[in-house]
């Protein structure tokens, strides 16, 4: 997640689906156009490679909280 006003909106499984998503995504672009190559509208011109080392961090965060949320839930009465 890229924009911290948005953090607290949407459940841990929504947001774990939505970061997976944008993860498949880059994916096919990356495999698609290739991995040292740019979106050519994108000011900063980050790789595709680098890209997806972002979403792949991102998905590793959403997971962590959806099992934290998860786990919570074997507590619950």
């Amino acid at each position: 997640m890229s924009d911290s006003r948005y953090a607290d909106i949407g459940s841990p499984e929504t947001k774990a689906i939505e970061e997976c998503a944008e993860l498949i995504y880059i994916l096919c672009k990356a495999d698609r156009f290739g991995w040292n190559c740019y979106h050519p509208a994108d000011p900063t011109q980050k790789k595709n490679w680098k890209l997806a080392l972002d979403e792949i961090q991102d998905v590793r965060s959403a997971l962590n909280v959806l099992e934290h949320h998860l786990l919570t839930m074997e507590t619950a009465p």
